[in-house]
């Protein structure tokens, strides 16, 4: 048991300076703020259970190196996404007015007015039978079946 004891201190340090290794790099810095925190809690579970003078240094240096490193991670992680920054400069993809998007929309839609007309009454005409309802189609003339396509 008091070996167990012994290394709880060591593994919580390790654990820190893992996370101080990883806090500075935004790729990483997911990975520095996992460690860190799990190397606080070893550090404060190794506190808690005591030892000498070597085992309390130790986890105090692992509480405190966590501790900066979490805030490093966090701090990093806040910076990559944007959080308390201002973006300057051009930018990559300009947004029309409202007013220019609606009138180019608009005349988008006059281009392709008379096909778009064409095509609903060609539907609809395939749709109707010769003298008869929308829907009032013989079983043999409903899409997917064997029979001939009508032209």
């Amino acid at each position: 048991m008091a070996e167990a004891r012994s290394r709880l201190p060591l593994a919580a340090l390790g654990f820190a300076a893992a996370a101080a290794f990883s806090c500075w790099n935004p790729i990483s810095a997911p990975f520095g703020l996992v460690v860190g925190l799990a190397a606080l809690v070893l550090g404060v579970r190794a506190l808690r259970r005591g030892g000498g003078g070597r085992a309390r240094a130790m986890c105090a240096s692992a509480i405190a190196l966590s501790a900066g490193a979490v805030l490093a991670s966090g701090l990093v992680l806040a910076l990559t996404a944007g959080v308390g920054r201002e973006l300057g400069g051009t930018p990559v993809v300009k947004v029309p007015p409202r007013g220019e998007v609606g009138a180019e929309l608009d005349a988008a839609a006059e281009r392709t007015r008379a096909a778009r007309e064409r095509a609903r009454a060609e539907l609809e005409a395939l749709d109707r039978p010769a003298g008869g309802q929308a829907g009032d189609r013989a079983p043999a003339e409903q899409p997917g079946s064997s029979a001939e396509p009508r032209r």
